[in-house]
């Protein structure tokens, strides 16, 4: 596993503060592996069948217990690690056996983030930190939701029509890998850690495609990790090319990482069309 070298200075802390919030997360599926185990249905039908994310199609039957507990250890897991907002988690924790957990689940897989915002609001509740919890309380079943599918979504009879949503939980990636050997492009869905193939010289944001108006830029000493721009509709797309040293990387910390990716193509005037 490659270790990178970051060319600019992170505030101190900020990636380890990720690195051991996905090493819970590990940890948190391997609990739930003894006890949560959807079963798994023809996942390459529904999507050419339905054209819309898996989760949305097949309830993944995530437990109201189940994921309380889990979003109980995570408050337990920030209160130690961010401890700057201590007192915001403690509201969030006086408040949990207050939330319709059943609301806050549907709503979720459903992409219907806005009811998340009203039940924080509803609770008085600080809206950002409380989407984050519940976001990362989530991570661990949706990765074994998506687990099974692995195989499938890179295969060669897959085509996606929505490249820059994850087919398994709809949630949107700004992250890419090229590999090693063919330079095949996959999309990386840092929320249930599912891959997925698409074009190599593509908008993933508005599917333009002619070469010129496809770049990328890198920042100096950092030749792997690109920024891939569209000039048709200023998108951008950070992408981890395995080809300079044939090394595979943490794809989910390598997005935390290249921050300054994103500080760039801001500074530059592109968007990743978040909103």
């Amino acid at each position: 596993m490659l270790e990178h070298k970051i060319p600019v200075e992170l505030p101190a802390g900020y990636i380890d503060f990720f690195k051991n919030l996905e090493s819970w997360q590990n940890e948190e599926m391997i609990k739930l592996r003894k006890t949560y185990q959807p079963e798994k249905k023809d996942i390459l039908k529904a999507l050419n069948d339905q054209r819309k994310p898996f989760v949305i199609q097949l309830n993944p039957h995530i437990e109201v217990d189940a994921f309380k507990d889990v979003l109980t250890r995570l408050l337990d897991f920030l209160k130690d690690r961010r401890p700057e907002v201590q007192d915001k988690l403690m509201l969030i924790a006086k408040q949990l056996d207050k939330l319709d957990y059943e609301d806050i689940i549907r709503s979720f897989l459903q992409g219907k983030y806005s009811n998340i915002e009203e039940i924080a609001a509803r609770h008085d509740l600080p809206v950002e930190l409380f989407f984050f919890v519940i976001d990362h309380a989530m991570r661990p079943f949706l990765r074994l939701f998506a687990e099974p599918y692995t195989k499938e979504l890179v295969s060669d009879n897959f085509y996606w029509d929505f490249p820059a949503t994850c087919p398994v939980c709809g949630s949107k990636s700004h992250f890419s890998r090229l590999r090693t050997e063919t330079g095949q492009r996959f999309m990386f869905c840092d929320r249930c850690f599912s891959e997925w193939k698409v074009r190599y010289i593509f908008c993933i944001h508005c599917g333009h495609d002619r070469p010129g108006d496809i770049t990328f830029m890198t920042v100096e000493n950092d030749d792997a990790y690109r920024l891939y721009v569209c000039d048709k509709c200023k998108g951008y797309l950070k992408t981890y090319d395995e080809r300079p040293g044939g090394e595979t990387t943490d794809l989910f910390i390598a997005n935390i990482e290249t921050i300054y990716l994103d500080l760039l193509a801001k500074e530059k005037g592109f968007t990743n069309h978040e909103q």
